[in-house]
């Protein structure tokens, strides 16, 4: 393909090349009509340029419109070997100054044919130039007012002509295949060149990282996807932006001025285009060149918003293990004394009577105590780590479940009615099936206490496209 499309641009310079000459033969037949000979000049050569610049501009259309036949090459020169033979005829055969051009197509069929086709080339110019000699020799046709010579010069004259053409078609054909192994290595390597280009540019877009490189003045000049969507901006938006001015966070210390050394490291808090907080570390080593010269900057970064949030989860969990700890530490410690107090404060009225007065001060004290040790468990429960379970239920059902619960409370039957608005279809979800009970219960008690008086409850369960709503609904001053 790549051969194809060279003979292709070949074959369209040399049709223009070939006008351009034709144009520059006639100025020579119009202006300077010395180097044209004979009677036949003025009839025939003018005609047969004008055939030749019709010829060429029949060509150059042709190798525009049908760019890929394989014909092209030999027409060309079939017609122009036939056309120089007319100029050379009708400028004088052997004084012609015109003999030159058969060198010049040999060249032409150099470039576009193998060795065998040049040969071929300067084989037929010979045979024509020979055919064209001897008629004119033997009459056959007019010889334009030129002495023809001896038989013995004609013989010197044609092989003079053929070992110049034969010389000029071997080292032509030699040059073309040449500069033709030349040209193959030359795509070969820049095959080689693109396919390693293509390779080191998927292998910094593959990084799971960031990449952004500079020149040595802070210019970027590199940014790979992954580094895209970190910044959410595009490489064509920030193609030659000055970093520093760009971000100054990402210049760590001294690089300007270049007193630091490679692998310096740090983290910062980036926001971006769309108002999202990022907390980004980056690292950055020089880049250089073969001579070891600095040449820019290579930034790595990374986006550790998510590794930050669990460093912060597994502090908080340390910090309530920790403190779940003391809480046990502090429940073994108070709530040993505090049942022997209230123990002793029990037997104590129990074995001395005690005045009106008296009683109610120790039943303060008991009721005191109890009220601090469920404050202490309350505590201890706050600090241990919550465990969930999650697993697919039917949320009706756990709905349900809840509702009958709280319809068995003895005081709601008689002063509060729970309405159930939702159909017996199974909706399922990934819940915890007993956390989410209890939030049940929590929600339905919170309602009926807002209804001192009584009142009427609903629960409303809905399937909405991307989760279920829940809702509870109640006649008193409370939740809604």
């Amino acid at each position: 393909m790549e051969s194809q499309r060279t003979k292709r641009e070949w074959l369209q310079w040399l049709a223009r090349v070939r006008l351009l000459m034709i144009l520059l033969i006639l100025a020579v037949g119009v202006f300077w009509p010395q180097y044209a000979t004979g009677q036949a000049t003025s009839r025939l050569f003018l005609p047969i340029i004008v055939f030749w610049i019709m010829l060429g501009s029949l060509e150059l259309i042709l190798v525009r419109w049908i760019p890929d036949a394989s014909w092209h090459g030999g027409l060309q020169v079939g017609c122009d070997l036939v056309v120089i033979t007319g100029v050379v005829y009708t400028t004088g055969i052997q004084d012609s100054y015109f003999i030159s051009l058969y060198l010049l197509l040999i060249i032409v069929g150099s470039i576009l044919f193998s060795r065998e086709g040049t040969f071929l080339t300067a084989g037929a110019s010979l045979v024509l130039l020979f055919t064209l000699e001897m008629l004119a020799y033997t009459g056959k046709i007019p010889a334009a007012g030129v002495a023809l010579g001896s038989k013995g010069a004609i013989a010197v004259w044609f092989v003079s002509h053929g070992l110049g053409f034969l010389a000029v078609a071997y080292l032509a054909s030699l040059l073309s295949h040449l500069l033709r192994s030349k040209g193959q290595e030359l795509d070969a390597k820049r095959e080689e060149l693109l396919e390693l280009q293509d390779f080191t540019q998927d292998i910094i877009h593959s990084m799971r990282g960031g990449l952004l490189t500079t020149d040595g003045e802070g210019r970027i000049v590199v940014l790979n996807r992954t580094g895209e969507e970190i910044l959410e901006k595009s490489f064509n938006e920030l193609r030659g932006v000055s970093l520093k001015e760009w971000n100054s966070d990402f210049w760590l210390p001294g690089l300007m001025t270049g007193r630091e050394k490679a692998g310096l490291r740090k983290e910062i808090d980036y926001k971006t285009p769309r108002g999202k907080q990022r907390f980004l570390g980056i690292s950055v080593s020089f880049l250089r060149s073969r001579d070891l010269a600095r040449s820019g900057y290579v930034f790595n970064f990374q986006d550790l918003t998510d590794l930050r949030r669990l460093e912060q989860e597994v502090a908080t969990k340390e910090r309530m293990a920790a403190l779940g700890r003391l809480s046990a530490a502090i429940a073994h410690e108070i709530r040993q004394p505090l049942t022997a107090m209230v123990g002793a404060v029990k037997e104590l009225g129990r074995m001395i009577p005690l005045e009106e007065d008296e009683q109610h001060l120790v039943q303060i004290v008991s009721r005191e105590s109890e009220r601090l040790n469920r404050i202490i468990t309350d505590f201890l429960n706050y600090s241990r780590e919550k465990s969930y379970e999650f697993e697919e239920e039917d949320v009706r059902l756990l709905l349900d479940d809840a509702l009958m619960l709280m319809e068995k409370k003895p005081d709601v039957g008689t002063k509060y009615q729970i309405e159930r608005a939702y159909n017996g279809k199974v909706l399922k979800a990934r819940v915890d099936a007993s956390k989410i009970k209890q939030v049940f219960w929590n929600l339905c008690d919170n309602a009926l206490r807002a209804m001192p008086q009584g009142g009427k409850l609903t629960v409303r369960l809905e399937e909405l496209p991307l989760w279920l709503r829940i809702a509870f609904r109640d006649t008193g001053v409370g939740l809604d």
